[in-house]
């Protein structure tokens, strides 16, 4: 999805993609819920998430193999893996590490800690467009300077997501108008 503000422009600057948000979605007691990384890593109603994207933005994708590789075992860690970081704090600097979180890199280690599954290989951080004025901002605001932005952190996107060759598309469910 996309979601309004600062940081979700320069995401979609950066990568040339309209996506600047994800989240894994699961359901618990017949309701649907999006475990996510915003601040701090939260599970949310669906609907709720939904709600949040902009026109366009909501797709959902799901692994090819999933019948064949989400084995109740591989689930179960998933599951233990995923509570273990209710709770932890957003990570705006997005670094690769778990002390905080940002919502693609929760996606991508939910898959890779309990299946060894890469949905995509992560890249470098400079790897993406840096070059526009907003995104070239917010590295400042937050590194306080070009010079200490870790251009060689590796990092995963939601457009590189959205573009697995492991995932496809969930087809949009139709509501009955009343």
């Amino acid at each position: 999805q996309a979601t309004g503000g600062q940081q979700c422009q320069a995401i979609r600057e950066a990568t040339h993609s309209r996506y600047s948000h994800c989240g894994v979605v699961f359901q618990s007691d017949g309701q649907f819920y999006v475990l996510e990384a915003v601040s701090p890593v939260v599970s949310t109603p669906l609907d709720q998430f939904r709600k949040r994207s902009l026109p366009g933005t909501f797709h959902a994708r799901r692994l090819k193999t999933a019948e064949k590789t989400l084995t109740p075992a591989v689930f179960r860690k998933a599951v233990a893996w995923s509570e273990s970081k209710l709770g932890k704090p957003y990570d705006s600097l997005f670094l690769w590490n778990d002390k905080e979180l940002y919502c693609s890199e929760l996606v991508w280690k939910i898959f890779h800690e309990s299946a060894g599954i890469e949905l995509v290989k992560p890249r470098r951080f400079d790897s993406f467009d840096l070059s526009s004025e907003i995104v070239q901002g917010l590295i400042v605001q937050r590194f306080g300077s070009r010079a200490r932005f870790p251009g060689s952190e590796p990092v995963v996107a939601p457009s590189d997501l959205a573009q697995s060759e492991l995932l496809v598309e969930v087809p949009h469910r139709r509501t009955k108008k009343k």
